[in-house]
């Protein structure tokens, strides 16, 4: 559904402005929120609109730029998965990345219920059902 893939166009644009807020007004309350960093990554992420504030706080000390992008998104269902990647900006130092990332983001009535990230497009799209 392209409307689910315009819902998903906005929430990465709101997380690359820090608008939050925005952010949190595509977001379901219960969001599962699992990035590729962050201190719950490996404990099962953050749950929720404070577990997605929390994440924010965070990486804020990180980051100063945090900009995630899609250049191709495909839908299998309710599930939209964005290949793309992440331009970020380190705060103290100032050294700047761009890496090839992928997302799985589900979205349901109009909310995103569940957003992960993925380090490689083949596993995002595995976690969909798709293939290339």
């Amino acid at each position: 559904m392209q409307e689910n893939v315009e819902i998903v166009r906005r929430s990465f644009e709101a997380i690359g402005r820090w608008d939050i807020d925005g952010l949190l007004d595509l977001y379901d309350p219960e969001i599962e929120f699992l990035p590729l960093t962050g201190i719950r990554v490996e404990s099962g992420g953050y749950q929720g609109h404070s577990g997605v504030r929390a994440y924010f706080e965070e990486v804020s000390g990180v980051w100063d730029v945090l900009r995630p992008y899609g250049d191709d998104f495909r839908i299998a269902g309710d599930n939209v998965v964005v290949l793309g990647g992440c331009a970020v900006r380190g705060h103290g130092s100032g050294a700047e990345t761009d890496t090839p990332m992928a997302w799985m983001v589900t979205v349901r009535d109009g909310r995103i219920t569940h957003h992960r990230g993925y380090r490689t497009r083949e596993d995002a799209l595995e976690a969909a059902g798709l293939s290339e």
